[in-house]
């Protein structure tokens, strides 16, 4: 049961990295002047920085559950 909490932690820390990493590239980047011609600042958000903010994410989420775990 400890293995199976411990994945979904992790695809819930993955997909929450993922929309934090997206939509703070396209704020950030309306605000520094990213062009937005044919969608360009979305797709560099959701396939570029997206998945960064992903592996980010799951690599945090999976490092906070096991010191938890250990730290019982």
């Amino acid at each position: 049961m400890r293995y199976v909490l411990a994945v979904l932690i992790g695809i819930v820390g993955l997909i929450f990295g993922w929309l934090v990493a997206a939509f703070g590239t396209l704020v950030l980047g309306s605000a520094f002047g990213l062009s937005d011609f044919e969608g360009e600042r979305a797709m560099l958000a959701f396939f570029a920085i997206g998945p960064v903010g992903g592996l980010l994410g799951i690599v945090i989420a999976i490092w906070l559950w096991s010191r938890r775990a250990t730290s019982r």
